[in-house]
């Protein structure tokens, strides 16, 4: 798995034989619900607004889920992540966290802060294994804040939500920051303000084409890779001289990354650690992840479905695991590329709704060879590349 990811490392006792190919199942991302009391201008899922309700929309069946967890535990499954949607809207979160943590399992969790509440801060700390949260928050500003998340009063609640934690014993709550052209001069700011509220590390991700930040990119709001790498210089030499929280990652590939920013982030390369992952929507569907809200075709099947049968047998899957194992035909500037191996080409699911291919080269990694930013030294060799 990625080192990026917080569950990286946690280990399970594997019960089935795996044919050769098929690594084990380390984690289920658990898209709880199809809804969000938010309407952020980024979202690459896109879950359907309930306008501040308690309104879930389609919910994971708690049972079910329960089930596919213990066929899970013998395939690997050591890890769990909560995200959406929005997790906490989930009539049954609780029994949920209960459930999981019964299982042993590491879980953790992404969340716009805005429903947290001292009380809940507190069970999640003392009754639950949730040991990482992540909340969101992308301006120093209110209004700025509330404008891109689409709900007045979203910073004020999302700042409290950090707060909440803090005060609950949380030392390692992370924020996270969607970069875009409105706020990337506000970075000082965001870290500033996550520290004095308990924030421990500061995620800086640049918002992507995907789902609604296709709008963005289009009324070109989006970062270009110039602009980038400029961040990646300031925050790993000036800011963090004077940053108040403990660790700094801005999401990048690790091919246009300089060197000492690959030692500075030990070799992070933004990659979920999708070959052992299975996502479950609030439908019950089970997904390559989130991404298959939006396209059916990344959907591998359901609650109630074999697990095993689905890790192991899955059409898409078994795709995914070839393509990315054939290092030598990977296509475009990935095929000349030194780490490709290690980041994967970037997000497949981000590939895939962008030209139906898994295996891809990374956006900004196309965007730097066409300028002329891609590093030499990450090359096998300079000459014609592979489409």
């Amino acid at each position: 798995m990625s080192l990026c990811d917080p569950e990286a490392g946690v280990h399970s006792s594997l019960l089935v034989a795996l044919p050769e190919g098929v690594p084990p199942l380390r984690s289920f991302y658990l898209y709880l619900t199809s809804g969000c009391n938010l309407m952020c201008r980024h979202c690459w899922i896109q879950p359907r607004f309930v306008n501040g309700r308690p309104d879930p929309q389609d919910c994971i069946n708690p049972e079910s889920l329960f089930a596919a967890v213990k066929e899970a535990r013998t395939l690997g499954l050591a890890s769990v992540k909560f995200t959406g949607g929005e997790p906490l809207l989930h009539p049954r979160f609780r029994d949920i966290a209960e459930g999981l943590t019964a299982l042993d399992l590491s879980l953790n969790m992404e969340t716009n802060g805005t429903l947290l509440t001292p009380e809940l801060a507190r069970w999640l700390k003392n009754s639950t294994k949730i040991g990482f949260v992540s909340v969101s928050l992308d301006d120093c500003e209110p209004d700025s804040h509330d404008a891109f998340r689409g709900v007045r009063g979203a910073f004020d609640a999302a700042v409290r939500g950090l707060d909440y934690l803090s005060e609950a014993g949380y030392a390692n709550t992370q924020v996270i920051m969607s970069l875009h052209r409105g706020n990337i001069g506000k970075i000082d700011s965001v870290v500033a303000l996550a520290a004095a509220h308990g924030a421990a590390s500061v995620k800086l991700n640049p918002v992507s084409d995907a789902g609604r930040g296709g709008q963005m990119t289009r009324q070109r709001e989006t970062l270009g890779i110039a602009e980038l790498l400029a961040v990646e210089k300031y925050i790993y030499g000036e800011l963090k001289e004077k940053i108040a929280v403990k660790r700094l990652v801005l999401n990048l590939p690790p091919a246009i990354r300089s060197f000492r920013t690959l030692m500075e982030t030990r070799g992070c390369t933004g990659d979920c650690g999708v070959l052992g992952i299975l996502g479950i929507l609030g439908s019950g569907e089970i997904a390559m992840c989130g991404i298959g809200q939006t396209i059916p075709s990344l959907v591998y099947g359901k609650l109630g479905d074999s697990i095993t049968d689905i890790w192991l047998n899955s059409p898409k899957l078994q795709t995914l695991r070839k393509e990315l194992r054939d290092w030598s035909n990977y296509p475009g500037i990935c095929g000349d590329c030194l780490l490709a191996r290690f980041c994967r080409t970037g997000c497949v699911a981000a590939n895939y709704q962008g030209i139906e291919r898994m295996v891809w080269p990374e956006k900004k990694c196309e965007e730097a060879h066409a300028l002329g930013l891609f590093p030499a030294s990450r090359r096998q060799k300079v000459g014609e590349i592979k489409n």
